[in-house]
């Protein structure tokens, strides 16, 4: 897997990692196994790849099936299809999405959410992004997979406004600001990037890009 791009360690690069892995949920990349996988968990796996990378209408049962390692029948005994086995992987990708982390009081959410959002820019989630893509699209034609995005839109947003209004009573931010708004707000921010692949390709891993989005979100939030 590519890997993230290298900082001098000056004691501001240093409290942003301390911060970062103290505050999010960063799991490996989806679709990484790290002990042996079962039947279920192969055909999970390939399945994420290949959307990730021909899309849902180029992507057949038999191939996925090839790439799990069994037969064209056998995957029929896991899931009933297609779309069937394309909501158990979104289940999956949502579930292992890097989220804030709940945050107590007091908690300085502006640095957290400008963290968040630029790691969006990075080489390391290229198939979250890619995978993101093929959900939006599909959640237009698949009532069971936008139900699940806006439920895990939703959740995240709540999750955020939370750490909005705690801010604003430990002073940080401007208690004048309505924490959902600025949180949908977020949350807008994030989705655009997840179509970097497809719209700007050039800046996925750009470090200026990174560091530019990293400030405009908070900017965005307005942080005291």
């Amino acid at each position: 897997m590519p890997s993230q791009r290298s900082l001098p360690s000056t004691p501001k690069t240093i409290r942003r990692q301390r911060a970062d892995k103290a505050a999010f949920e960063t799991p490996d990349e989806p679709g990484e196994a790290q002990a042996p996988a079962s039947t279920r968990e192969r055909i999970l796996e390939a399945a994420e790849r290949l959307f990730a990378e021909h899309g849902f209408d180029s992507v057949s049962m038999p191939g996925i099936a090839e790439a799990s390692g069994i037969t064209a029948g056998a995957i029929y005994k896991h899931f009933d299809g297609k779309a069937d086995l394309f909501f158990e992987v979104v289940r999956r990708v949502v579930q292992s999405a890097p989220t804030p982390v709940a945050s107590g009081e007091g908690a300085r959410i502006a640095p957290l959410l400008s963290s968040l959002a630029a790691m969006y820019t990075t080489t390391k989630l290229k198939r979250l992004r890619q995978l993101a893509v093929e959900i939006h699209y599909a959640s237009v034609k698949h009532p069971r997979v936008g139900g699940l995005l806006r439920q895990s839109v939703d959740g995240t947003i709540a999750e955020i406004s939370k750490g909005v209004a705690g801010a604003q009573r430990a002073g940080e931010l401007e208690p004048a600001l309505d924490p959902e708004l600025l949180a949908s707000a977020v949350m807008a921010f994030i989705m655009g990037l997840m179509h970097m692949e497809t719209l700007l390709p050039k800046l996925v891993g750009d470090a200026k890009w990174h560091d530019f989005v990293e400030g405009r979100v908070a900017a965005l939030i307005g942080s005291r």
